[in-house]
């Protein structure tokens, strides 16, 4: 009896022993890891695709993080590999780091090699092996996590999304499509989950951003896998603004190169201005490929300025590249031989010259043209983007602006920039050697140069009123004018050419803006001019009419003829568009050499009479001067002898003086 009643008291005691201690409950352990690795990678380098930049800062943290947990590889004696183990990830969660940013920097290091591995394929082998070391360290982070119970279930997601990640890395650069597309639907289909739980907005842009991303890896794979939708797919993330993404413009080009190969044997040759031009090398069928997928892109609805801007440079950027190589063809042809525009503006080329040109020089002058064009489009779409912001009003073409481009204000000067860019390229254009006979192209350039310089001119007047100067506005107005009523002119009497590609009509829209505006500006300057300080006696007023009156003398054809023989220093009064300016190897600034004039000279190197005068004898003085330098001479050389027979004398020592 008495064992069990012993008992009941101790089983008392330890039940409310245990009742009255409080138990601890360990917090729960949170890593947002896509937060942690977005910001570093936007910070340190990954926003202008500097890998090696984020791997050393990786390389960095990993040591800061270790000092402060105090994991450090042994002592200076003995090496000794730091485990990380529940218990130490139980008590302080950055030992969850460590893995996370050596996988970081693996992966970096790997991006890295193949950016070189381009020029250095044995680089390709180090490359998997840093993804694999990559892969490893992303799999004992997953594995720490899972062995915390109190690890959030957020956290765990994000883990095993941050290693399906990696793990299709890995299989993508190992050309195993079927394995690295499970890989990256696993990453997707976690991701969208993650999306439906979050409620603030940075998180849900993050997931997006990263869903994006895989997106473009998973179309990638299953058109290596053989999906045909996938192709289109891939040709429409082109357009959206991703494409900043270093990663995805690569996986994109590598995709579209691909994709063009399969159809350059397609394209043999091509047809412009009536001639059939041969294609053989590759990267120019490539190029005309581009070309027809630019121009489809470019035409959709729905593209933004900012997305036409960057199609536009990626696409002049491959044009270049491929005219530097129809350019390097033509070392050995004879009939390549480049005008200067203001030679071929001049009339240099005649009519016969294209029926002996190559296939070659069609091709480049072809290739030249196309890109001339499109920087003409390029700056004709900034012009207009530019006129809305300047104004602030809406075009007939662009009803709508963007909310990001409407905040800045562009300034004329801006727009005055773009157009002599165009007039350069219009004046480029008439240099082509292969269109330098062509009358078509000639009449257009002429057309469109009057067209836009009427609207630089305008433009010009719009800077000069904002800075006061209304004497130069004034004139630049009735300059604008001048050259608008000639557009006209030409429009209205019909002389655009049949076989002309271009409409003049429809070039003459530019004007709209600048009639509008054109009134405006001359009621401005009419006001400035009546409301300015009282000008001294004698000087006229910068009124619109008086500046009107001298500015409509234009010159005939044979006065710009004479003028244009001059040099531009005697003719500093005159103005005129002299063609020539433009050109460097046909300056004609001052006439050199200069002309002889008369100065006077020295008689001392030009008396020529010096040498028929005769001058007074003078040999009276001049022998006795003789005689006495002749006595002169005898002495010394009585004392030069006997100088010299003493030193013989001591140097054998004999004849010397006794003591």
């Amino acid at each position: 009896m008495s064992q069990p009643v012993s008992s009941e008291p101790m089983s008392d005691v330890s039940t409310t022993s245990t009742t009255s201690q409080p138990v601890k409950v360990a917090p729960p352990l949170k890593l947002d890891i896509l937060r942690i690795i977005r910001l570093c990678q936007q910070q340190h380098g990954l926003r202008h695709g500097d890998y090696q930049r984020y791997r050393s800062f990786c390389s960095r943290r990993l040591r800061r993080i270790r000092k402060s947990l105090e994991a450090t590889y042994g002592n200076q004696k003995k090496f000794q590999k730091p485990v990380i183990t529940d218990e130490l990830v139980a008590k302080d969660s950055r030992y969850l780091l460590l893995p996370l940013i050596c996988s970081e920097r693996a992966w970096a290091f790997a991006m890295q090699l193949k950016t070189e591995s381009n020029s250095e394929p044995r680089k390709k082998f180090h490359l998997l092996n840093r993804l694999r070391k990559a892969v490893k360290h992303a799999a004992q982070l997953e594995a720490l996590c899972n062995q915390q119970k109190t690890c959030d279930a957020r956290t765990k997601l994000e883990v095993q999304a941050y290693t399906a990640v990696m793990n299709g890395h890995l299989k993508f650069e190992m050309q195993q499509w079927s394995n690295a597309l499970e890989f990256y639907v696993r990453a997707q289909t976690i991701y969208d989950k993650l999306k439906t739980g979050v409620r603030s907005e940075d998180d849900k842009q993050m997931i997006d951003q990263r869903i994006d991303e895989i997106t473009t890896n998973v179309r990638f794979c299953q058109y290596k896998s053989g999906d045909k939708n996938a192709a289109k797919e891939l040709r429409n993330l082109r357009t959206k603004a991703a494409l900043d993404d270093p990663e995805m413009t690569r996986i994109l080009d590598a995709f579209l190169s691909e994709a063009h190969e399969q159809q350059t044997s397609t394209i043999s040759e091509v047809t412009w201005r009536q001639h059939k031009i041969q294609i053989a090398n590759e990267k120019v069928r490539l190029f005309f490929l581009n070309l027809q997928e630019f121009e489809a892109e470019i035409k959709k609805s729905g593209v933004s300025f900012d997305t036409k801007m960057s199609l536009y440079e990626s696409f002049l950027k491959e044009a270049v590249e491929t005219l530097q190589i129809a350019k390097d063809e033509l070392k050995n042809d004879p009939t390549f031989k480049p005008v200067p525009a203001s030679a071929a503006a001049a009339g240099g080329a005649t009519p016969s010259t294209n029926e002996k040109l190559s296939d070659g020089v069609w091709l480049y002058s072809y290739i030249a043209w196309i890109r001339l064009s499109k920087m003409i489009e390029r700056n004709l779409a900034m012009i207009d983007n530019a006129k809305q912001q300047t104004f602030k009003t809406t075009t007939s073409d662009n009803d709508k602006t963007d909310a990001t481009s409407a905040k800045k204000v562009t300034k004329s000067a801006d727009i005055v920039r773009m157009y002599d860019l165009l007039l350069q390229f219009l004046n480029d254009i008439s240099a082509i050697p292969a269109l330098q006979a062509d009358k078509t192209i000639q009449s257009d350039v002429a057309f469109q140069t009057i067209v836009y310089k009427a609207c630089r001119s305008f433009y010009i007047a719009v800077s000069f009123v904002q800075t006061k100067r209304y004497k130069e506005s004034a004139a630049l107005v009735n300059k604008a004018e001048i050259y608008m009523e000639q557009a006209k002119k030409i429009v209205s009497d019909g002389q655009q050419p049949k076989s002309s590609e271009i409409n003049y009509q429809t070039l003459l829209n530019e004007f709209n803006v600048i009639q509008s505006k054109l009134d405006e500006v001359k009621y401005q300057i009419q006001t400035s001019a009546t409301t300015a300080t009282p000008t001294p006696a004698g000087s006229a007023s910068p009124k619109v009419g008086a500046l009107q009156q001298s500015f409509d003398e234009v010159l005939s054809i044979e006065e710009q003829k004479e003028l244009e023989k001059k040099p531009l220093i005697d003719r500093l009064d005159t103005y005129l568009e002299d063609s020539s300016l433009t050109n460097k190897n046909r300056l004609n600034i001052v006439s050199l050499p200069p002309p002889f004039k008369p100065i006077p000279c020295k008689p001392v190197f030009f008396d020529l009479a010096l040498n028929h005068l005769t001058f007074p004898s003078l040999d009276d003085k001049v022998q006795s001067k003789r005689q006495a330098i002749s006595s002169m001479n005898d002495k010394g050389q009585q004392q030069q002898q006997a100088g010299l027979t003493s030193y013989v004398k001591g140097f054998f020592s004999w004849g010397g003086k006794k003591q």
